[in-house]
């Protein structure tokens, strides 16, 4: 199972508060850029985790980690 892990610290300098509310939110991992639709801040992450662990290499163990942007 791939690990993910979001860093919201680009979103945080932007806005100067913690992603929160419904919207279309934007993810950024490994060299690509993924949208949601619109779903709430939580149901964001578990769309960009599904994701993240579709566009994982096959052979990806459990020690695989990705970090994930997310994106103002």
């Amino acid at each position: 199972m791939v690990k993910v892990y979001f860093n919201t610290r680009p979103f945080v300098t932007s806005h100067m508060r913690q992603p929160r509310g419904r919207g279309s939110w934007a993810f950024a991992f490994e060299g690509q850029t993924v949208f949601s639709p619109s779903m709430t801040y939580a149901d964001a992450k578990k769309w960009a985790r599904d994701q993240v662990r579709a566009a994982a290499p096959a052979d990806a163990d459990a020690t695989y980690e990705v970090d994930v942007d997310v994106l103002p």
